[in-house]
Formats: structure tokens, sequence, C-alpha cells
């Protein structure tokens, strides 16, 4: 009777030890088959790719990336680590150094002598005392070539070309190299150069720490008028400001040997932001509208 008793508690046992065991392999295969966390909040996978792939973009190189906390997540890449001519995306980091250096209200005098071998092709007034604040919008805005080498002028410009690799460096942008501020080709057939994955570490850097650049690259149009009086009425580079249907800012850039580049920044649903990067393109324009419109559609955000 004894041996019959615990031959039923020990069949009672197993039955029930085997019923968790199945319990738990079912939820583990739910948790890998199913695009839920099994969780009280059943939290969905982000993003969710709801969209076939993008057909292919005609630039040589072109991501887009999900900033997403202190998360990177690739929504589209192609030659993302290849190194190359960058040219007026150069601004960018100039505008960083410039914001880690200089106190935004002091002046440069404007002077000739500070444009090098950079022919003077601008309205800039030479002789008028201006701010660093407002050389920052010109540059930024109109991405003016004189303006950067004003702004890399005050600190001596081999000392702010210094500046500008050691914080490449210092961000780990392997894969880029500064040789002026303004991003032209230098007449010795040297560039600026950089990778998409590179940039993309510097946007987020500047959307981290550097909120005015974003401000400033948000305007379209914008009227500046000078502590001396003069007027600058300064119009962006970039014309998607104007045609894309949703808040966006970025940077433009263009020589003959970087091509058509373009830097474009969106929202997603939730307000995360998207780091759109075309580079060596025919029509940067055109590519980033096709980038944009297809990564805001391909994925559940």
């Amino acid at each position: 009777m004894k041996k019959n008793l615990i031959l039923i508690i020990i069949l009672l046992l197993i039955i029930i030890l085997g019923g968790f065991h199945v319990a738990e392999s079912v939820k583990s295969c739910s948790i890998k088959n199913t695009p839920f966390l099994i969780d009280d909040s059943l939290k969905l996978f982000k993003p969710f790719k709801v969209k076939d792939a993008l057909s292919s973009l005609e630039a040589n190189i072109a991501s887009s990336v999900l900033l997403n906390e202190d998360k990177k997540i690739i929504l589209y890449e192609k030659n993302l680590n290849q190194k190359a001519a960058i040219a007026s995306l150069t601004k960018l980091m100039t505008a960083v150094i410039v914001m880690d250096n200089y106190p935004l209200d002091s002046k440069i005098d404007l002077n000739d002598n500070m444009l090098m071998s950079l022919r003077r092709s601008t309205n800039l007034v030479i002789g008028e005392h201006m701010t660093i604040k407002d050389l920052l919008y010109i540059m930024l805005i109109e991405s003016n070539n004189n303006a950067a080498e004003y702004l890399a002028s005050k600190i001596d410009r081999s000392n702010f070309m210094i500046l500008m690799n050691e914080k490449a460096k210092k961000l780990k942008m392997k894969n880029t190299y500064f040789v002026n501020p303004h991003g032209l080709d230098e007449n010795n057939g040297d560039y600026n150069a950089s990778s998409a994955k590179d940039l993309t570490i510097l946007v987020s850097e500047i959307i981290k720490n550097y909120p005015l650049i974003k401000d400033i690259l948000s305007n379209y149009k914008y009227k500046l008028v000078t502590e001396e009086g003069n007027v600058y009425n300064l119009t962006n580079t970039n014309i998607l400001l104007e045609e894309v249907p949703y808040e966006t800012w970025g940077k433009t850039g263009y020589t003959e040997k970087a091509n058509g580049c373009l830097i474009l920044m969106t929202n997603t649903p939730s307000d995360d932001i998207i780091i759109n990067i075309i580079i060596n393109s025919d029509d940067r324009f055109e590519e980033m509208k096709n980038l944009t419109n297809w990564t805001l559609n391909a994925f559940s955000f």
C-alpha cells in the first residue's frame, strides 16, 4: 500500500514538472516567432519592417540610420564605411569647433587677409565687426565659404584644422580627415573626406550637444541684421526645407570631386530621429526624397 502511494506521488510530480516544462517551451517559441515581447507591456519590436527594400539609389554612398536613445539602428545602407569627399558637409564640424572654442557674442573684424588663398566671392562687408553667431548663420544657411574661413582664422587657421581633426578622432570618426574649414577641393588635389558612418556619428553629437546648429539649419529663409546695421537676407541651399511636408533640417554639399551631397534629418511618429545621408549623387535632392519617403513608409515606428 505504501509502495503504491509513493509511486502515485512520483507519477504526479513527473506530470506536473513535465507540464511546466512544456508551457515554458511554448512561451519560448512564442517569443522567437512573433514581434511581441511576452511581458505586461506587450511592446512591439521597433522599427518593424513592413515594406520591401528600397530600389537601388544611384548615389555612390547612402544611408539611413535611426537614433533610438543611445542606439543607432541601420535602416538602409550603401557603402556605409566608404571614404569619400564630402564638400560642404564639412561645415558641420566647423560649426562644432567654433562653438567649442568661441563665445557666440565675440566679434571678428572681417578683412581680406583672413581669406588666405580663397577668393572673396560673397557680399560680406569687409571691415565689419561681425559676431561669431552671425557668421555661423551665414556659413550654415548659405553654405558660405568665406564665413568658414573667417571663423577658422580667429584662432589661427592651422590650429583650427588641428582642432577639427582632433575632434574627429575623439568621436572615433575613423575615415574622416579635414584639410580646410569649408569643404572646397584644394588646388593640390587634397580634399576633406569622411564616410556615411562617420557623418552619422557627427550628426548624433550635434543633436545631443549643439542644438543651435539644428536651429540654424532649420531655417529656409532668414533675415539677419548685424549690430552695425547691415542686412543679410539668407536663403538655405537645402531646397527640401520648402518641399517636404514635415519639419526637418540638414546640410548640403557640392564639389566636382564630391558631386552632390546631402544630409537630412527626419522624425518618426514616435519622435525618434532618422539621419539620412546621400554622397556622390547626380541628383541629391530627388534621391534624398526617395530615401526619406521609403524609410518613413517601409517601417512601423
